[in-house]
């Protein structure tokens, strides 16, 4: 008899952890910034869902995070791109503080995320690996593959870039089921 109920015990829990799998899911998956998020998205034309996955593999959400190359915020924007983007946009009051400002952090990062895009011709794999792994890498690392046209993510030179390209992608994939 206990074991009985202790069977049906969990095939009741299994199947509540079924239907509610996607609501799981949203707590280790959060859209948070969801406004400033979608007024970037819409202005430099980007998926909301893979500005999601990059932020949450760059910071995990934390606005003050600061990766041990010293990239910034949200989206992990070092001082230097900062200018760069800066530089770029006409943003002449631009300083490194401000890249821990949620709504700069995320301008600025979709704002490089679409250039990327139109450097990369769209290109998925090429724009995230360019993100981590810098876009002089990326137009090195084409040139250097057998067609010019394909970058090759398991041949990348760098580890970290492979892995962040990956991790971005499952994250997006991930978005993109649960929302």
């Amino acid at each position: 008899m206990t074991k009985k109920i202790i069977q049906f015990v969990i095939i009741i829990f299994i199947f509540l952890v079924l239907i509610n799998f996607k609501n799981i899911l949203k707590n280790f998956y959060p859209i948070n910034y969801q406004e400033t998020i979608n007024k970037y998205a819409v202005k430099y034309e980007l998926d909301p869902y893979l500005i999601y996955a990059l932020i949450k593999a760059e910071s995990k959400f934390n606005p003050y995070a600061i990766s041990n190359k010293g990239a910034i915020g949200l989206m992990q924007i070092t001082p230097s791109t900062g200018d760069y983007i800066a530089e770029l946009l006409g943003d002449k009051n631009f300083s490194t503080d401000k890249l821990y400002n949620p709504d700069k952090n995320i301008k600025y990062g979709c704002y490089y995320l679409s250039k990327l895009f139109n450097d990369f011709n769209g290109d998925l794999d090429c724009v995230l690996a360019a993100y981590n792994g810098g876009e002089g890498n990326v137009r090195k690392w084409l040139k250097e593959s057998k067609n010019g046209f394909t970058l090759e993510i398991n041949k990348l030179p760098f580890d970290e870039t492979k892995k962040y390209v990956k991790r971005v992608k499952q994250n997006y994939k991930i978005y993109k089921y649960i929302y």
